[in-house]
């Protein structure tokens, strides 16, 4: 399977022209849509995104993501092994959640020498090319070179931190509904959605809960996402409208004793 992320929307022809490349160069190989609708040039959304998908995609998958707003210029192209699939990704920092695994990864660098063709769609020029190739039996070592010394690009402030009485992360993305997914995974922090508050940017109790029904009106909730990380929401409202929150912004939570020592790991 070829599985494809962009922030290229449906309107243009960007994802067909993608998807023809694949079609020929990888016949019969089945396209997956992880989504083409992340927000323009929004890295932290694509990271999400990959991330929250990947354990879902059988073994072997190759990956295409392409959210590049960079295209065209010195930026690498990253090939990553992960947990028995393929990524092929722009090193801008989408990869960070990936990157952050505990079961680690390989990392090559399949930047390309030339483009055939477009300087600014390396999405059908260059990712579709290298994924097609390798999801019909081309070894990693034929598309890609030992990934030099330096680490790939992680972005910046991804990583929870401790405050004094609680702990501030990013908002990884706001999904239609306004539910806000913020940088704290269940494996780590899924105790948290007990006695917590939002501390910053707004100040804001929220209501331990198991579903959005939980939620009475007015509420803002925070309870254990499907995705695997804590949500923020308010039943049949916009959590991110209430709280004044995006993809990539910073929030703080937090509890009114301070006592947070054996609840934060």
């Amino acid at each position: 399977m070829i599985a494809l992320l962009t922030d290229f929307g449906r309107v243009d022809p960007y994802v067909a022209q993608m998807r023809a490349v694949l079609m020929a160069a990888a016949p019969g190989v089945p396209l997956l849509d992880i989504s083409h609708e992340v927000a323009p040039g929004n890295v932290w959304q694509a990271g999400f995104f990959l991330a929250a998908t990947l354990p879902w995609l059988p073994p072997g998958t190759v990956v295409c993501a392409v959210v590049d707003p960079g295209v065209g210029s010195g930026r690498r192209v990253v090939l990553v092994e992960a947990a028995s699939r393929w990524i092929f990704a722009p090193d801008n920092g989408l990869l960070s959640l990936v990157f952050s695994r505990p079961q680690g990864c390989r990392i090559l660098d399949a930047t390309p020498g030339w483009v055939p063709h477009s300087a600014t769609f390396h999405g059908r020029d260059v990712f579709a090319p290298l994924a097609a190739r390798l999801a019909m039996g081309e070894e990693a070592r034929d598309l890609a070179v030992v990934w030099p010394g330096e680490v790939p690009v992680r972005l910046a402030g991804l990583e929870p931190v401790r405050r004094e009485g609680g702990v501030s992360c990013r908002v990884l993305s706001v999904d239609r509904f306004g539910n806000v997914v913020i940088g704290l995974d269940l494996a780590r922090f899924g105790q948290l959605h007990s006695g917590v508050a939002v501390l910053e940017p707004v100040a804001r109790p929220l209501a331990a809960v198991r579903t959005y029904a939980d939620l009475e009106d007015g509420q803002v909730g925070i309870l254990a996402g499907s995705q695997g990380y804590l949500e923020l929401a308010v039943n049949g409202g916009s959590a991110a409208s209430v709280l004044g929150l995006g993809t990539g912004d910073a929030v703080t939570l937090g509890w009114e004793d301070g006592e947070t020592d054996e609840v934060i790991p």
